[in-house]
């Protein structure tokens, strides 16, 4: 008799579990068929096209978001800035194609980021993903593979029958250090230099004897001035914040039914996430306010220096009449 009404009461309880098997995996399912999140729009001029992954265009706007597996395309005149999540900064010059091909920036060892660069430029100080080391962060081109280690620099990539240069892969290190790499071998590119390989031929990247005069700054270059000291002096606390957010994310899809936080705790805990980003954000504009400010009183006291100048040598040049 016992056996029976034990075989009767897993009977009751195996749909029940069925489905809240059946629930947790849909709801991991569903988290991870949606889009991830690789930047958003800090800045946009001229002719700029956001691509997703069918193709479909459409034209960004301040704050739009941009995500894994997407495309950018610039016109002659545009140019688009962008946070992205793991706390770095890009810069896409004028006349450039590049895609986001895998984007992971969740707080841990296995955060990546590989850009493709078709053709044109962009200039980026990179965030944490870079500072993991390895391969985690990449830039591809048509002709070589450019590994990051936590730096600031210009990947640029001249298509075959371009005027600007020779065609092949540069990249330009401001700050921290770069490798160019190819089949044939590989280069380190260290601040102040660029390195380059040919589009057309098997040969070994090299370091350039100068950097080429085509690296020009673009009307929106005063954004980088003193931006890597910024970045890189709150990235372990942002990367902290982003390792519990999603944590935290995670929690209600992978806990047991019943053992779940309150719906209130957890919109406190948002709340609590967000009022640090805002606070984060508020520090960020602070920052480049100060900058500005400091960037025109030079500029006044520049231009007070040349009126005295102008007027001492208009003296100088009475006293002589």
């Amino acid at each position: 008799m016992l056996r029976y009404v034990v075989v009767a009461a897993l009977l009751c309880t195996a749909p029940l579990a069925l489905a809240q098997g059946t629930a947790d995996s849909a709801a991991l399912a569903e988290a991870a068929s949606k889009p991830v999140l690789a930047g958003k729009v800090d800045l946009v001029e001229g002719d700029v096209r956001f691509f997703d992954k069918n193709r479909r265009r459409r034209l960004p706007r301040l704050g739009d978001p941009l995500y894994e597996g997407e495309s950018i395309a610039t016109g002659t005149n545009g140019e688009v800035h962008l946070g992205m999540e793991d706390g770095g900064y890009i810069g896409v010059r004028p006349n450039t194609k590049m895609r986001i091909v895998s984007y992971k920036a969740e707080g841990g060892p296995d955060d990546r980021s590989v850009i493709g660069l078709v053709e044109g430029s962009f200039r980026s100080v990179t965030g944490w993903i870079a500072k993991l080391g390895g391969n985690s962060d990449m830039v591809r081109t048509p002709t070589a593979t450019i590994g990051v280690r936590g730096t600031e620099h210009e990947p640029l990539v001249i298509p075959e029958g371009s005027k600007a240069g020779e065609p092949g892969t540069y990249d330009r290190v401001h700050l921290g250090e770069a490798v160019i790499r190819t089949p044939q071998g590989a280069v380190n590119v260290r601040p102040d230099q660029a390195g380059f390989v040919p589009r057309r031929g098997a040969v070994r990247p090299r370091v350039l004897d100068r950097v080429p005069d085509f690296f020009r700054p673009t009307r929106n270059e005063g954004r980088f001035a003193g931006l890597h000291e910024r970045v890189h002096a709150q990235l372990d606390q942002r990367r902290e914040e982003r390792r519990q957010f999603i944590e935290q994310r995670r929690k209600p899809q992978l806990e047991p039914r019943g053992e779940r936080k309150p719906a209130a705790e957890q919109r406190r805990e948002q709340r609590k996430l967000q009022e640090q980003r805002r606070r984060q954000k508020t520090e960020d504009e602070r920052a480049v306010e100060e900058q500005r400010r400091e960037r025109l009183q030079k500029q006044r006291e520049e231009r007070r220096e040349q009126a005295q100048k102008a007027r001492l040598e208009r003296e100088h040049k009475q006293r002589e009449l």
